[in-house]
């Protein structure tokens, strides 16, 4: 019986959670997949498995999002190693996700092209120190 819930449990957590359409700079988006939670290069040490996030939380980002340079991400933005990763689909087909917690992201379309994403609300610029 446990690992009968388990495996349920597993396939809760991979289905999409999402099921209404997202706007986002690349246009209508649906189901959302959250596939993993609490990256990080060294989690040991990064303290990762903590970092947790949601296909609401994804929508949210998204919806917020702006394309920006690698530059700016830098510029603007706090770093985080932690991270989360999945797939989302639009009309132009799936593409994967990454998403820091320190509110930039990446979007990756299957043929390889990357968007950087930043999200205004948790800018945090050092201009001025």
């Amino acid at each position: 019986m446990n690992g009968w819930i388990l495996g349920l449990s597993l396939q809760l957590l991979a289905a999409p959670l999402l099921a209404e359409e997202v706007m986002t700079v690349i246009g209508p988006v649906q189901q959302i997949e959250v596939i993993e939670i609490g990256q990080g290069p060294n989690t040991a040490v990064d303290r990762c498995e903590e970092h947790s996030v949601s296909a609401e939380e994804v929508a949210d980002f998204l919806r917020h999002a702006i394309v920006i340079t690698n530059r700016q991400e830098h510029d603007w933005y706090l770093y985080s190693p932690c991270y989360a990763t999945g797939t989302l689909t639009s009309r132009y087909g799936q593409w994967h996700w990454l998403l820091r917690n320190m509110g930039t992201g990446w979007l990756t379309a299957v043929t390889g092209e990357t968007l950087v994403l930043g999200d205004p609300r948790q800018e945090s610029s050092l201009e001025g120190d």
